[in-house]
């Protein structure tokens, strides 16, 4: 029998996350609706609190930085001059860049806040306080963007493994104007229809540049299935139910490490750190077709 000791310390770690979450707006409630005093500072507390929380548990080579991704038209070195008659590319900012400074250089720092290359990246994560079905499509649009801009080669010539992507609240509204509230299940649905018809109209569709993880900590959300051989990918539904708090936040940090631990292969053993075993789905979306796995650019 797996032992459960794991999932209940991530349990009430995400409990502990939430109850700090709620304590922000306890110290400054706002008179006339619910969340803080201040909206803007509300939001930036949420993102500082979970990159806050990224940090505690990501290897110490990756650091948990916000900014601009700038894939530059210069050479890569090692006689890699592919890139040399492109056009600098840039992201617009970033909420959340896990990012590889042990091995890769950022251009410009101040605080937590760079312009960095993107063979480094190794997440980028838009984070909302609340998230609303019309912040989905922009969102998976530059996150979209991001995954092009950091497609490169590793030393072997194999294709570096794309950025894991997530668009991540602290709660949804997506039943702010209705009359009825939405279950879970209902909330997860219209996320994805919002993705399906985004991805549906993108023309070549890449695997890769697809939105990896889109929810709420609190309740609910959706994850990207790994390839299966076929031109299509699914979309897993998960609810958190009590004591089950842990599931989105191991998702992303599994994805994370996945991405990390892939692309250094060659020097790293990926540990047995979390304990997802792919409970919590109950139900699977069905499938958008893409074009190809992974991004092509000229110069890969």
């Amino acid at each position: 029998m797996a032992d459960d000791r794991i999932k209940k310390y991530w349990s009430k770690e995400m409990e502990a996350l939430l109850d700090i979450y709620q304590q922000f707006q306890t110290l400054l409630p706002s008179e006339k609706n619910a969340g803080a005093l201040h909206a803007g500072e509300d939001g930036r507390y949420v993102e500082h609190l979970i990159r806050e929380y990224l940090r505690r548990y990501l290897p110490k080579d990756l650091e948990v930085l916000t900014g601009f991704i700038l894939r530059p038209a210069v050479g890569c070195g090692g006689g890699d001059r592919a890139r040399v008659k492109d056009e600098h590319e840039a992201s617009g900012q970033l909420d959340i860049l896990v990012y590889d400074t042990a091995h890769y250089p950022v251009y410009q720092r101040f605080g937590d806040s760079v312009i960095a290359p993107p063979e480094g990246v190794i997440g980028v994560i838009s984070v909302k306080k609340y998230l609303r079905i019309e912040n989905i499509r922009h969102e998976a649009e530059m996150l979209e963007k991001a995954s092009y801009l950091c497609v490169h080669k590793r030393k072997d010539k194999k294709k570096a493994r794309s950025p894991f992507t997530a668009l991540i609240a602290m709660e949804d509204k997506f039943d702010e104007r209705l009359k009825n509230k939405l279950t879970c299940e209902q909330k997860g649905e219209r996320a994805y229809n919002e993705l399906k018809n985004y991805y549906s109209g993108r023309k070549p569709l890449f695997y890769e540049g697809m939105i990896n993880f889109l929810g709420s900590i609190s309740e609910w959300g959706i994850y990207k299935r790994r390839p299966s051989g076929k031109k299509e990918t699914k979309y897993l539904f998960y609810e958190y139910k009590k004591g089950e708090h842990y599931l989105g936040f191991q998702m992303i940090l599994q994805s994370i490490l996945s991405v990390y631990y892939e692309n250094t292969s060659s020097i790293m053993v990926r540990p047995g750190f979390i304990d997802n075993g792919g409970e919590g789905c109950t139900k699977i979306f069905a499938p958008i077709a893409y074009h190809a796995t992974e991004i092509s650019r000229r110069d890969c």
